[in-house]
C-alpha cells in the first residue's frame, strides 16, 4: 500500500511540473510574439497616400460616419430630405468613386 502512495504522489508531482513547464512555455511564446510588435503603430494607410483635398457634400448634408478600406473612404451622409447616402472618395486624389443613395423600401 506504502508502494501505491509513493506511485501516486511521483504522478501527481510529475505531472504538475508538466502543467508548470508548459505554463512557462506558453507564456515565453506570448511575451515573444507581443515583443514582436512593440513600436508598430497600427495606422489605416501612410501619409504618402493621403491628400488635402476638398470633398463637395449635397447642400444641407452632413456626415453621421465613416469608413477606410483600401485607400477608398466610405461617407455615410445624412441629407437634407431625410434620406441616407455612401459616397465613397479615393484617399490619394478625393476623386468620388461613386454614390449609393438609400431609399425606404416601398412595400
Amino acid at each position: 500500500m506504502d508502494r501505491g502512495h509513493t506511485m501516486i504522489k511521483a504522478i501527481v508531482i510529475g505531472l504538475g511540473l508538466v502543467i508548470i513547464g508548459l505554463t512557462i512555455v506558453l507564456v515565453f511564446g506570448i511575451i515573444n510574439k507581443a515583443g514582436d510588435k512593440v513600436g508598430e503603430v497600427l495606422v489605416a494607410g501612410d501619409t504618402e497616400d493621403f491628400a488635402d483635398v476638398a470633398v463637395a457634400l449635397p447642400a444641407g448634408a452632413s456626415v453621421s460616419a465613416m469608413t477606410l478600406e483600401d485607400g477608398a473612404l466610405s461617407l455615410l451622409i445624412d441629407l437634407s430630405s431625410g434620406a441616407q447616402a455612401i459616397m465613397t472618395v479615393d484617399r490619394a486624389t478625393g476623386q468620388v468613386l461613386g454614390n449609393l443613395e438609400l431609399l425606404p423600401r416601398s412595400e
